[in-house]
């Protein structure tokens, strides 16, 4: 039953982002549509051991930016994405945005959508947050890159 339940919150949040930012393949884009910094949008995923980002960027004026935060969830052999943050922005006459966004430890699937008079963008990537035990023991250790004749 608790399974059940989880698969339908998660069928439930997919469906309302869908509604909220629908991926319309033949949309145009919205212009200036671009993240400036937080993510680095040349990867397809990145780690960091921060527990937020700043994502900033640049858009239109008056662009609703959507930032949705989902975690993925295995069940009987199927992985579904569950929506656990969403963040919510509109573009100023400046024509950038910021917003800091919390994150879990472990996969955090990020959709960074802009939307505008029909015209549609976005961006996904992958933040692995690890944990605080991993960091300090990696801090505790001594690397030598290359080779040392001590």
């Amino acid at each position: 039953m608790k399974k059940c339940m989880i698969t339908l919150m998660a069928l439930v949040a997919v469906i309302a982002c869908f509604i909220a930012f629908p991926a319309a393949a033949q949309a145009a884009p919205v212009n200036n549509f671009k993240i400036t910094s937080g993510i680095d949008t040349t990867k397809a995923s990145e780690i960091t051991f921060d527990g937020n980002k700043v994502i900033s960027g640049t858009a239109e004026p008056g662009a609703q930016i959507a930032i949705n935060i989902f975690e993925p969830v295995t069940a009987n052999g199927a992985t579904t994405y569950r929506l656990i943050r969403n963040y919510s922005i509109v573009v100023g006459s400046a024509g950038i945005y910021s917003q800091n966004v919390a994150l879990k430890e472990g996969s955090n699937y990020l959709v960074v959508a802009a939307r505008k008079d029909g015209r549609y963008s976005e961006v996904r990537t992958t933040i692995v947050r690890k944990n605080k035990v991993l960091k300090t023991t990696l801090s505790q250790s001594i690397a030598v890159p290359g080779r040392s004749v001590w």
